[in-house]
C-alpha cells in the first residue's frame, strides 16, 4: 500500500496554509508596528516572509496535486 494519497493531502493542505499565510502577511502584516531588522522596516520584513510563504505554498499544494493526480 502506498502512502501517496495521505502525502498528497497532507502536502495539498500545507500548500493552501502558506498560501493563506503568505497573503495574509502581504496584506495586513507589519502594519502600524515599530522596528524591523536594522535598515529593513517591518512591513518590508513582512512582504519578504509573505512572497516567500506564497512560493512555498504554491511548490507544495502543486507537488500534493501532482502526488493525488498521478496515484493509481
Amino acid at each position: 500500500m502506498s502512502p501517496a494519497p495521505a502525502f498528497g493531502v497532507l502536502l495539498a493542505l500545507a500548500g493552501i496554509g502558506g498560501l493563506s499565510f503568505g497573503l495574509y502577511a502581504l496584506v495586513r502584516g507589519g502594519r502600524g508596528q515599530r522596528g524591523g531588522i536594522g535598515p529593513i522596516p517591518e512591513r518590508g520584513v513582512h512582504a519578504v516572509a509573505g512572497i516567500r510563504m506564497i512560493l512555498g505554498g504554491l511548490v507544495s499544494l502543486a507537488t500534493g496535486a501532482y502526488l493525488l493526480w498521478n496515484y493509481s
